[in-house]
């Protein structure tokens, strides 16, 4: 069974704030790993390339992603700090949040190489949401001050769900989570999608309009989604229901990919 799992990668890279001890970490939370291999799949994390320093060559950064999504089945972009606003032409608002440099410019040529070229399965948590939004020609609001009307960075633990969501009936998100229109989730965000890149459509709104996810109009697995289903996997149907859809849709594309 093992050596039939689609392999999905995860983007990782390191921190933007030194530890205790003053180094700076490289790291994921193992919640996302552990929720894909649950689901059936082969988690593998993808490194950025190291950033540009003297006396050594500038890295090969689409070299570097064209190699990873050629290595993989799916990819599973997970949450983190704000992207920077340079990358929607914009200058940083007075709420903008920590960013990371280590992860922009990598995480936002994944996103767009694995959609146009590579054609593969991938999920967007929360900031990877909002990647894939940045990445294809969207914007997304620097801070939901003044935008929200209900509290999108819960005061609640990470395992348990807050606000409540309208699924758009008929969309795929729909259909992977079971054909549920009403959800509970959990939220721990202050930014969210503004304009939804071409191609896609909003398929999930909290009750104050704010936009929560987003899919390709196009018979594909590409969704991304503003709150942590891998925090809630283990006690919450629906969350599993999101990683076996990316697992699905992984295991077909890998399937295709041999055919092809």
């Amino acid at each position: 069974m093992s050596n039939k799992r689609p392999v999905i990668g995860i983007a990782y890279s390191d921190s933007s704030v030194r530890d205790n001890e003053m180094r700076i970490r490289t790291y994921v939370s193992r919640k996302y790993f552990h929720a894909v291999q649950l689901a059936g799949g082969l988690p593998i994390l993808l490194p950025a390339p190291a950033l540009p320093q003297a006396g050594f060559e500038k890295p090969d950064l689409a070299g570097f992603v064209d190699r990873y999504l050629g290595m993989i089945d799916g990819l599973l972009l997970p949450g983190g700090e704000d992207v920077h606003p340079r990358y929607q032409n914009e200058d940083p608002a007075v709420a903008l949040d920590l960013v990371n440099p280590f992860r922009d410019e990598f995480e936002l040529k994944l996103a767009k190489v694995a959609y146009e070229q590579h054609k593969m399965p991938v999920l967007g948590i929360c900031r990877g949401c909002q990647v894939i939004a940045i990445a294809l020609g969207g914007k997304v609001h620097q801070d939901l001050g003044g935008i929200a009307r209900v509290q999108h960075s819960q005061k609640a633990p990470r395992w348990a769900v807050s606000h409540q969501l309208k699924i758009e009936s008929g969309s795929k998100l729909a259909s992977v989570l079971k054909d549920t229109n009403e959800v509970f989730t959990n939220s721990f965000h202050h930014q969210a999608i503004k304009e939804i890149p071409q191609g896609f459509i909003c398929c999930a709104r909290a009750g104050d309009g704010v936009i929560e996810a987003v899919e390709c109009e196009i018979d594909r697995f590409y969704i991304g989604v503003q709150w942590h289903p891998e925090e809630t996997f283990s006690g919450d149907q629906l969350s599993r229901n999101l990683f076996n859809g990316l697992i699905e849709a992984a295991t077909r594309h890998a399937i295709s990919a041999r055919f092809n």
